[in-house]
């Protein structure tokens, strides 16, 4: 418990280094919000197969060439075996919600992964926050989800949306490690 309980968060590292950064004073707001998009990045492909993408893709695809969009609503659904949990299952009720809606093209289905990927972030603030709650004091857990929620707030949430889509192929690479003394904490 001396190193601090982002150790034993039952989450993945990705996470627990975004946890360990927010309960630190010593670290900046941007230095945090390096690592949100890496633990978000790590949870989609741990979450969603390529398959689940590439299907709800095809769907999606279909809707745009299609003059009546009634089955539509069905195919999706149908996907809901593949969502799995979390990110995925909330991506699809989001693209549900815009099919039913009758928006189609690219822009609400980036903002469903994008909402997709919010919700998720605030969930795991959350879960930061009650684990720092049985574990360390309340200003403290108080602290470590506001921080980590302003990090959310100032990360490029939909850059990450679009590569998961593959819209963006670039990849999302880890932080860089600081190399040197100089590279350390900021004064």
């Amino acid at each position: 418990m001396s190193d601090g309980p982002h150790r034993s968060l039952q989450m993945r590292v990705g996470w627990k280094r975004v946890a360990e950064r927010a309960d630190n004073p010593s670290f900046a707001p941007e230095e945090i919000t390096r690592f949100i998009i890496p633990a978000l990045g790590q949870d989609c492909r741990d979450e969603m197969s390529p398959g689940f993408i590439n299907s709800v893709g095809a769907v999606l695809r279909e809707l745009d060439n299609c003059l009546f969009n009634y089955e539509i609503g069905s195919q999706l659904e149908a996907l809901r075996s593949e969502a799995g949990g979390g990110i995925g299952r909330t991506f699809l009720d989001n693209v549900v919600q815009i099919s039913a809606n009758e928006a189609a093209g690219l822009e609400p289905v980036v903002k469903a992964m994008t909402d997709a990927l919010f919700d998720h972030a605030a969930r795991a603030a959350r879960q930061v926050e009650e684990h720092y709650y049985r574990e360390s004091t309340m200003p403290r857990a108080q602290n470590v989800r506001a921080r980590i929620e302003q990090a959310v707030g100032d990360s490029r949430i939909e850059t990450l949306a679009r590569q998961v889509l593959r819209l963006d192929e670039r990849r999302t690479n880890r932080p860089a490690l600081q190399q040197g003394l100089d590279d350390g904490v900021r004064i």
